[in-house]
């Protein structure tokens, strides 16, 4: 495979396959490509250089400036976190390695390296490791069944964010979920708090905790029955890939759950930034042992539009998403869903959300199947 790359350079770069590189010539070469905004060129000299071993400093920046002036971001994140080996200093490559994290969304990775930067510099973009309230978002969703003898839920939910350092970031949620049922009706409110920790620039350590108050109302009692989720995540991030690793464990009313789960996504080239993530889960409680699989593709079908589906299979008793932000303890299971959701950035602090999901539910006493179709709709304040 070595041998097949030099070959195809020698035939692709005529030029340069015909002399003796060393690091002033590459130096010369690079930085006269750079100041001329000849691209193309540049990438060429800087895949000679790597194949004769050389490698410094000015060469990654001046390759990861011109991937980030093209818009490919990744492939700049790529080049300036070499630069960062020879001098994690350098406060130009720290500012473009931060905004590398804010244009691909990964906020924990730009915090970081902004910490890193001298007070003027902070200053002059804006950052503050410290920010009381940092994020708003708002959800309501709407469920419509073909039950008989379930009525069609509400759920209402508000969120708060803070970053407590540029490492340390939490966040906070108060929702409330109401139903008929039969002959009783529930309403549910719940508490949701998560802190997050990026212990290095690629990785990630989530930690949240999940209230969950049930009370439930007939004609001849009221019961309370209450809930608590833990949950953890470690999530590693590498330019276009990702893995996580999560585990949580829920106390209610039919028992234990654990949950044990593997995600792992991967960002493609373009304009559409199609991103795909795989899910596996492990779910055991007192009865059995059971998996859920969710597959997820999302991209920009619109500049600022972005589309994602969403496939998951399994029984959903009791099982936790988005880091134990939804719980679905609802009485019925679901056995199958799939679900659609735009976000459409309005302005640079403003987005906007709807969601459409099917599910297939599961009335265990009957052994009947229902279907139920819901709607969502939201904003994300990033003040």
């Amino acid at each position: 495979m070595y041998k097949l790359l030099i070959v195809f350079l020698f035939i692709s770069l005529p030029f340069y396959a015909q002399q003796s590189y060393n690091f002033s010539s590459v130096d010369s070469l690079s930085y006269n490509y750079y100041i001329n905004g000849n691209w193309e060129k540049l990438f060429e000299i800087s895949k000679v250089a790597e194949l004769n071993n050389i490698n410094f400093k000015f060469l990654q920046q001046r390759v990861g400036y011109a991937y980030f002036l093209k818009g490919d971001y990744f492939s700049a994140q790529f080049h300036y976190e070499k630069a960062l080996k020879f001098d994690e200093y350098d406060v130009d490559t720290r500012t473009y390695l931060y905004y590398c994290g804010l244009y691909t969304t990964n906020i924990a990775n730009a915090r970081f390296h902004a910490n890193k930067l001298p007070l003027k510099k902070k200053e002059a973009i804006h950052f503050k490791p410290f920010v009381l309230v940092n994020m708003l978002d708002f959800e309501y969703n709407y469920k419509a069944n073909n039950s008989g003898t379930r009525s069609n839920p509400n759920y209402l939910r508000a969120g708060i964010g803070s970053s407590l350092s540029s490492r340390f970031n939490l966040y906070q949620s108060m929702s409330t979920y109401s139903q008929d049922i039969d002959t009783y009706s529930v309403k549910q409110n719940e508490y949701f708090a998560l802190m997050s920790w990026a212990t290095t620039p690629h990785i990630v350590i989530n930690a949240s905790y999940h209230y969950i108050d049930a009370q439930i109302d007939s004609a001849i009692y009221t019961s309370n029955f209450i809930g608590n989720l833990g949950f953890i995540k470690l999530s590693s991030t590498f330019n276009r890939f990702d893995i996580g690793l999560s585990g949580s464990l829920l106390n209610n009313y039919s028992g234990y759950t654990s949950q044990i789960g593997l995600q792992a996504g991967v960002q493609l080239p373009g304009k559409a930034n199609i991103y795909l993530q795989s899910s596996l889960y492990s779910l055991t409680d007192s009865t059995n042992n059971r998996l859920v699989f969710s597959q997820s593709i999302g991209g920009y079908v619109l500049k600022k539009l972005w589309l994602k589906g969403i496939v998951t299979i399994g029984n959903l008793k009791n099982y936790s998403d988005n880091n134990g932000l939804y719980v679905y303890n609802s009485v019925d299971p679901t056995t199958f869903r799939t679900a659609a959701s735009t976000f459409w950035m309005v302005s640079p602090h403003i987005t906007l959300f709807g969601n459409y999901t099917y599910d297939i539910k599961h009335i265990n006493d009957l052994n009947i199947n229902y279907n139920q179709h819901s709607f969502s709709t939201g904003i994300i304040w990033n003040i």
